[in-house]
């Protein structure tokens, strides 16, 4: 059993907590609009690019200490039917910063996911706030949509990440230059709401030209963090090398610097999104369900300790949220046949909160 909060919006796949993949067809990549971001980035990359490279080189280590109950983050859903459960578990697990998506599609419940976050009253959320193609081609919706979350979650949260992986066409923008729009917005009805944090670029997967553009712009607004959805290798470690030459202390490294270099954003950087996919999961798994995309069970709890323990040496990030507590396909509990069971990744990210993170990870 999966969360039945988004199975009346057709664009999602209520299985994998995702929308359906595009057809080629829908994707645009090389109307007008697209092709003016794909200029405006090449020409922002080669101005930027020294200052950039001398950040990555000059980036001191560390900048303070890591705690784990400020740096160890998760995602949880609104699920009717394991309320009390998730909240026994992230009990349980001594988990602090939580991540909650509402999705604006589903608005009509807003009130059901007010109260289930406030069941939740010493933890400290993010909450995000997910874009549809509806609500990226109509400015109003976006506008009121985002007012309404941001006033009925104020006495919950400050933080609101906006958007999620922007650079996704499924999730709703065509290219960079519609979410900048919707950041745009975002900060527009940011005034309304004092004391307000915004929360992203959100781009999923190491992509630095995309974040380098929705980082480094003249747009109209203001990042108190940046995020990243930064999954390493779908079925590798995080030690493993994309371009053979950026491992996942690497790409922090480069993402943190592009941060510093940009005037939309504080210096202040959240992976927010991550995962390792599960063997024989389909269709609950976000890609094909193959076994040389997928891991078993015992590799993705040592996969995840890796990735903390890996992230809190890096020095470049303050917190790192896991996507998330329950999902058959990835999560740390499976909750097929509508019974829960703890996988081994929910014992070793309870082994990194517990101090684990401090240790120097065990590289493969």
């Amino acid at each position: 059993m999966r969360s039945n909060y988004n199975q009346a919006a057709p664009h999602w796949d209520h299985f994998s907590d995702q929308p359906h993949r595009l057809p080629a067809s829908e994707k645009q990549r090389l109307a007008p609009g697209a092709l003016r971001e794909y200029v405006l980035t090449a020409a922002t990359a080669l101005l930027k690019l020294p200052e950039i490279a001398w950040r990555y080189t000059v980036m001191p280590l560390s900048l303070s200490p890591v705690l784990p109950k400020h740096f160890v983050g998760l995602s949880i859903s609104y699920d009717p039917h394991f309320g009390d459960a998730t909240r026994e578990m992230v009990t349980e697990l001594g988990v602090r910063e939580l991540l909650l998506r509402v999705p604006l599609w589903d608005l009509h419940r807003i009130d059901d996911y007010v109260a289930f976050a406030e069941r939740f009253p010493d933890q400290r959320f993010l909450i995000n706030v997910l874009q549809d193609r509806d609500s990226v081609c109509d400015p109003v919706r976006w506008q009121t949509g985002l007012d309404a979350v941001f006033t009925r979650f104020g006495h919950i949260s400050s933080d609101f990440q906006i958007g999620n992986a922007s650079n996704r066409t499924k999730w709703g923008c065509r290219h960079s230059g519609e979410y900048l729009r919707l950041l745009e917005i975002a900060e527009d009805v940011r005034r309304e709401h004092p004391g307000i944090n915004l929360v992203g670029s959100s781009v999923i997967d190491f992509e630095p030209l995309f974040t380098l553009r929705t980082l480094i712009n003249r747009c109209d607004f203001q990042l108190d963090a940046v995020s990243s959805l930064l999954y390493v290798n779908r079925r590798g470690s995080p030690y493993g090398r994309q371009l053979g030459i950026f491992d996942l202390a690497r790409k922090l490294r480069l993402i943190a610097a592009i941060t510093a270099a940009s005037k939309r954003a504080a210096p202040r950087l959240w992976v927010t999104e991550f995962n390792w996919p599960l063997l024989d999961t389909k269709p609950y798994t976000p890609n094909s369900g193959r076994p040389e995309t997928t891991v078993d069970e015992a590799t993705q709890a040592r996969y995840l300790k890796q990735y903390y323990q890996i992230a809190a040496a890096s020095g470049q990030v303050e917190r790192v949220y896991w996507w998330q507590l329950i999902a058959p396909g990835y999560g740390l509990v499976d909750s097929r046949g509508g019974r829960l069971r703890k996988r081994p990744s929910y014992y070793a990210f309870k082994e990194v909160l517990d101090g684990d993170l401090l240790q120097s990870p065990i590289r493969p």
